[in-house]
């Protein structure tokens, strides 16, 4: 006869942690957005690509920093 649930003593195996946390997720979605309008709207002023991608991922990296200090 088999039982349909673990005996007491058997505890079930320990969830995985998440990949990231919600606060990372937060942060990281909140970078990709500034950094994304930051690059558009320089391109749209008449910067070359190039520069507008650097702006892009100047103004990410700025966020990241920024809003991990502020979350603190």
């Amino acid at each position: 006869m088999s039982h349909s649930t673990p005996p007491w003593g058997d505890a079930p195996p320990p969830a995985k942690p998440p990949l990231f946390t919600l606060r990372t997720l937060v942060i990281l979605f909140a970078a990709a957005g500034v950094g994304i309008l930051m690059g558009a709207l320089s391109f749209m002023g008449g910067v070359l690509i190039p520069l507008a991608i650097v702006t892009g991922l100047t103004a990410s990296g700025a966020t990241i920093v920024g809003l991990h200090a502020f979350l603190d």
